[in-house]
């Protein structure tokens, strides 16, 4: 329940700061400007304030569950209960009250540190030493038309190739595997849906950027989580990195891989993985730690060594948890990658975009529902149904 919070929280942020794509405001229209123009220290000096905003409601929603689960049985302290709100509520009052009346209600402008312009001469460093000539492994330039041409393309192309009915019947057989039939009926009414919408080739675009992604993230995102759960002073470690990474507007990573790797859809790419990869990382994390400390302990006595317990214990039983990582995963990376139409990503972000732009309800509007429905898809062929977990091989 907590993670869910934890999630929400998250999720919540980011889309206040899309939202100001449609005149929002706030935090998210500074963090769009600085997109248009490329200003890295300008995304950051705004992106910021959101992730110190995600990580106080983090911490105060992950105390308060701490406390509620502890009971109040152990919960001796005299400021507990009514009595800490009582408190808390008037002290912020008081100071609420001295600051109006000492007309201290703005934050002075002498604390104010400016990091735009630090933050963009390490980027000009970063782009004129990076982007392209580095001896024996290239530049970030290179890595990415490297990606494009050697991944992007082949599975593109790969994907745009096959007959419609065979891509509808893979997603069956996917669906069918991992759930029930209506979980395949499902998946394929929802991938017949993009071809009756006309965007045929546009969402096997957008699915191979997809596809590359969540590939990368979960290769990725299991490592570090395998070892997280076996380091507590490694999880500590990653857990502010992790909130900052999460609670980053996706604009914020937009702008520097631009600046990193160009324009195409090997940036939208990049950005998506690196959005997609702390939620990875914690759910991986949380589930195998969650495994039966009895049957750790068991296959700990039978003289099973740490790679066998973790390959035939840990993981085998953390196999929902997985499974939830790898649907997070997808759905994630398919948000970016949406947005990665902002930088040449194409595909079906491209016709979104376009709609918006124009004031063109139809084109947004359809590559809106063709985004759900290849959305519903991925989700039902990562994501197994209750009662075929239960089934359970």
């Amino acid at each position: 329940l907590l993670l869910g919070v934890n999630q929400t929280i998250m999720m919540a942020l980011s889309m206040a700061v899309i939202a100001s794509v449609i005149g929002a405001g706030g935090l998210g229209d500074r963090v769009y400007q600085a997109l248009a123009s490329v200003d890295v220290g300008q995304a950051l000096a705004a992106g910021i304030p959101i992730v110190l905003l995600a990580v106080v409601l983090d911490r105060v929603t992950g105390a308060a569950g701490e406390r509620l689960g502890a009971g109040e049985a152990e919960d001796t302290s005299p400021l507990r209960g009514w009595r800490g709100w009582s408190v808390a509520a008037a002290v912020t009052l008081v100071f609420a009250l001295a600051s109006r009346f000492a007309d201290r209600l703005e934050w002075p402008t002498s604390w104010v540190v400016q990091i735009a312009e630090p933050v963009n001469t390490a980027k000009d460093w970063m782009v004129d030493h990076l982007y392209t000539g580095v001896p024996v492994v290239g530049g970030t330039a290179d890595w990415a038309a490297h990606f494009t041409t050697y991944v992007l393309d082949p599975l593109r192309d790969g994907l745009q190739g096959l007959p419609w009915w065979s891509v509808l019947l893979i997603v069956a057989a996917l669906a069918w595997v991992i759930g029930t039939w209506q979980t395949a009926l499902t998946a394929v009414l929802a991938m017949a849906g993009i071809g009756v919408l006309g965007v045929w080739n546009a969402s096997l675009d957008t699915l191979s950027q997809v596809l590359a992604g969540v590939a990368v993230t979960l290769v990725l995102g299991f490592a570090i989580g395998v070892a997280a759960s076996r380091s507590k002073r490694l999880e500590s470690l990653l857990r502010p990195v992790l909130d900052v990474f999460q609670t980053m507007p996706q604009f914020v990573y937009l702008i520097p891989v631009v600046a990193l790797f160009g324009v195409g859809r090997a940036p939208a790419v990049a950005a998506a993985v690196v959005y997609a990869l702390p939620a990875v990382i914690r759910i991986t994390t949380q589930g195998l730690r969650q495994v039966s400390p009895a049957a750790m302990e068991s296959a700990e006595s039978l003289g099973a060594t740490g790679w066998q317990r973790l390959r035939q214990v840990q993981l085998p039983l953390a196999r929902p948890a997985l499974l939830l990582a790898l649907n997070q995963g997808v759905v994630l990376v398919l948000a970016v990658v949406v947005i990665g139409g902002l930088v040449g990503g194409g595909g079906l972000g491209y016709d979104v975009l376009a709609g918006l732009a124009r004031g063109d309800l139809a084109t947004g509007l359809v590559g809106g529902v063709a985004i759900v429905c290849l959305g519903l898809m991925l989700d039902r062929v990562t994501q197994p149904t209750e009662r075929r977990a239960k089934k359970g091989a």
